[in-house]
């Protein structure tokens, strides 16, 4: 066995350590055609290294062989994905991956690359069985497709899902055909022509069956795209009461973040005629608007609102679980482009750990800033 510092020679794998500093992701293994043996000594050396593993294509023989020296390691049977969180890996937030797919039989290649971009950090959002045989399965789905970051869209038979779909949205679709399909569709071949030639823009195709390369390229899409502050249009809600008992606005507040308030907050003011009152502001995003509308009007006195369009700039977040040795917390990371800003304990989390172990509060944020990479 070889060791340098970029790849470790196994004798019948080279293991490519480096590879997560090149293309921002650990090299993931492939299970069809190796052995249960040859699987488990690629993902020791991964894990030695340092780095979460992921294997596709693996069956039960497979996981049974890594779990033998990973003892933590999942197995996605739908996906046929062995994972290994060797590190919390970085979350990504304010953005979700879709995952679409024509019919059931798809699932296999949509769950890998589900559980692929999961892996990688990123929210998904799965719409399955709505293809084109039953267009109002996916028109009941499409607002919230639209708000993808990234869409991937998996479609055997005559692959005509990922058309549709970009003729409905201006996100970046990633169309992965599959073999699903009678004798005509040659295993996935007429998914693929069909894919290749639309006309809708904005459609990328990858291999057949190829759900870990649709995730691969959406981690990428959304890693070149991060800016240096992110930008958005938010509400700001606002009214002056003054006829409201005090000793309720407690309750109207968290009464108006369930309702998916961003933040919600009371000032005192002097109003006309000398009357003392407060000024409630609230922060939501616009299809929250209707939620906080009827909050407002059902738990204070007021007759009417002020409604004004609020542009954001902010460093983008990321979230990343840490462990201690008072236990795992989560910490938001601030980040302008790529560079980290600043780093933020969860203040419920270090709160928690302080009551399990009956410490000052202070002593695990401190903790958790200190084993923080």
């Amino acid at each position: 066995m070889q060791k340098n510092k970029h790849y470790e020679n196994l004798g019948f794998a080279k293991v490519d350590h480096h590879r997560i500093k090149r293309q921002g992701m650990p090299e993931v293994i492939y299970c069809a055609g190796k052995t249960p043996a040859q699987v488990a000594k690629i993902a020791k050396s991964i894990s030695k290294a340092g780095h979460n593993v992921l294997a596709t294509r693996a069956d039960k023989k497979h996981f049974q062989a890594v779990k033998k020296v990973l003892k933590k390691a999942k197995y996605f049977d739908v996906a046929k994905i062995i994972s290994y969180e060797k590190e919390p890996r970085i979350s990504f937030s304010g953005s979700f991956v879709s995952v679409v797919n024509a019919g059931t039989s798809d699932l296999p290649v949509s769950e890998e690359a589900a559980v692929t971009a999961e892996f990688l950090g990123h929210k998904v959002k799965r719409f399955y069985d709505v293809g084109v045989s039953g267009l109002h399965r996916l028109m009941d789905n499409i607002e919230e497709i639209k708000k993808s970051q990234v869409i991937i869209v998996v479609a055997g038979m005559e692959g005509a899902l990922p058309s549709v779909i970009g003729g409905l949205v201006d996100k970046p679709i990633i169309a992965v055909p599959t073999s699903v399909g009678y004798g005509a569709n040659f295993e996935g071949l007429s998914a693929l022509l069909t894919m290749m030639n639309s006309c809708a823009p904005g459609i990328a195709v990858v291999n057949i069956n190829n759900g870990f390369g649709a995730a691969a390229m959406a981690h990428t899409i959304i890693n070149a795209t991060i800016s240096e502050y992110e930008k958005d249009t938010i509400l700001q809600i606002e009214t002056n009461i003054d006829d409201l008992n005090p000793k309720l606005w407690d309750k109207t507040i968290a009464k108006l973040m369930k309702a998916r308030a961003l933040d919600a907050y009371i000032t005192p003011i002097r109003m006309k005629k000398q009357r003392q009152g407060y000024n409630l502001v609230v922060l939501c995003q616009p299809e929250d608007k209707q939620n906080i509308l009827d909050t407002i009007f059902e738990q204070t006195t007021t007759f009417g609102v002020r409604i004004q369009e609020i542009k954001r700039e902010k460093l983008s977040r990321k979230f990343r679980l840490v462990k201690t040795k008072y236990g795992q917390a989560k910490v938001k990371i601030g980040l302008k482009g790529k560079q980290i800003i600043t780093v933020a304990p969860e203040y419920e989390d270090y709160k928690k750990l302080a009551k399990k172990h009956n410490i000052p509060i202070q002593k695990t944020c401190q903790e958790i800033l200190r084993v923080f990479p």
